[in-house]
């Protein structure tokens, strides 16, 4: 009896302690699973706040833009600049935010976002430009490009069209319209995605540590400190022309315009614009062949008369002041139809200068020569005629490809976490022509 109890009893006794030895093996096993469930949860916390930081840079960058494009500095081309570099780096509640760009041919990381308008827009009328631009390759695929954008299908000279396409393994069809971001050009036939991107793989517009290592990681680069962003350093789909004015009113535009419109923009800036002006700037505007551009051209001229004086008039020779207010505030072009962007002579690079003007070096010293005498930059075209051995043929060239002003910037915006430095890329595109400023793409890593 007393063995039969005994046994029972260690039976019990066994029993509790595997019991025991289960509850803590599920304890321990809850313990660590909270435990890395809190992990978790703190990560995703601090990416959010990194997140939200850097969303809140771009924000930040977008509000200075809205601010320029309203309230603007038309004496300053760099005012906005300034202002986007005042606001690259922020702090908000568990984190903060930094802007930067590279420019080509820099080791210096500059503050701000990557002007648009500092490239060539591939999708306008001076895109042969690639040709000189990138030598003997682009010669050869050129005609392709001009096939991958036009809206026929009958190939150029070299080029290719639609059939070639659909006979690929992975087939697709040619856009037949404007291209809509750099990288598409990837696609288009003799074009390899290291000629576009260069080291510049993920299109941030910064030198990232896998792009300066080498063969170490990929993308393969030449492991220096400078970024070679390839076709995307000098090309862009994105600018865009018109948007702010020198007194934040909307654009004249002159094909349906009167002459009270310009007189009261004209005091709006003060300054007086006599009616027998006002009248004949008009009917310049509603002649379809008219371009803004011939009025700086001409202003060295004759022909910068806006009357005929042989037949009565009064002499209306337009003023450099009258012409900067007319460029600053008027267009020719249809509102609702956003035309492509010219190059802002202020913040185009060196190298893209003479990469499109070759053969006109001394061109190019003389524009960089001048834009660097001017601690507030060109604010106007009519600023061109400061150039040594200024002519109208000259001008009229450069003021085909230049403006003074840019409406489309690049934010690359790294937020990070105030705890464990977590860190969040965005990549936005924004257009400040139009209030409010609108986003055109967002990336984030």
């Amino acid at each position: 009896m007393t063995r039969r109890l005994n046994a029972r009893r260690g039976t019990a006794i066994v029993a509790v302690i595997w019991g025991l030895v289960v509850l803590a093996m599920l304890v321990a096993g809850l313990q660590i699973t909270s435990g890395r469930m809190l992990i978790e949860g703190r990560d995703v916390q601090e990416r959010i706040k990194a997140r939200w930081a850097a969303r809140a840079g771009a924000e930040s960058t977008m509000a200075a833009m809205a601010l320029h494009t309203k309230y603007p500095v038309p004496m300053d081309a760099y005012a906005m600049i300034h202002d986007m570099d005042a606001v690259h780096v922020g702090d908000v509640d568990g984190g903060s935010w930094i802007i930067q760009h590279n420019s080509p041919g820099t080791v210096t990381r500059f503050a701000g976002p990557m002007d648009e308008h500092s490239k060539l827009n591939v999708n306008g009328e001076f895109r042969s430009l690639i040709n000189s631009m990138f030598g003997p390759l682009a010669w050869g695929v050129f005609d392709a490009i001009e096939d991958w954008i036009d809206e026929d299908d009958e190939p150029g000279e070299f080029g290719v069209e639609r059939d070639y396409y659909l006979s690929l393994d992975a087939r697709y069809e040619p856009r037949n319209d404007l291209l809509h971001n750099i990288s598409e050009l990837e696609l288009v036939a003799g074009i390899e995605p290291d000629e576009i991107r260069g080291e510049d793989w993920n299109q941030n517009n910064l030198l990232d540590p896998e792009e300066a290592d080498g063969d170490e990681t990929l993308p393969l680069d030449d492991g220096t400190d400078t970024l070679d962003g390839g076709w995307s350093a000098m090309l862009t789909t994105r600018s865009v022309s018109g948007g702010g004015t020198d007194s934040g009113e909307p654009r004249i535009w002159m094909r349906n315009a009167d002459a009270t419109d310009l007189i009261e923009r004209f005091d709006l800036l003060g300054l007086d614009l006599p009616a027998e002006k006002a009248d004949a700037i008009i009917a310049m505007g509603r002649d379809e062949e008219f371009t803004l551009d011939t009025l700086v051209s001409n202003l060295g001229s004759a022909d910068a008369s806006t009357d005929d004086e042989e037949e009565g008039g009064q002499d209306t020779m337009l003023t450099p002041d009258e012409v900067a207010v007319i460029l600053a505030e008027c267009t020719v072009d249809v509102p609702h139809r956003r035309e492509v962007g010219r190059l802002n002579i202020n913040t185009v690079p060196a190298d893209t200068l003479y990469a499109m003007l070759e053969g006109q070096e001394r061109l190019v010293e003389n524009i960089l020569a001048l834009r660097t005498s001017r601690a507030a930059g060109l604010t106007s075209l009519v600023d061109l005629w400061g150039l040594p051995e200024a002519d109208p043929e000259g001008i009229a060239q450069l003021c085909r490809f230049f403006s003074t002003r840019s409406n489309v910037y690049t934010i690359t915006s790294r937020g990070f976490s105030a705890a464990t430095g977590q860190e969040v890329e965005i990549v936005m595109v924004v257009d400040r022509s139009t209030l409010p400023v609108r986003i055109l793409e967002v990336r984030e890593d």
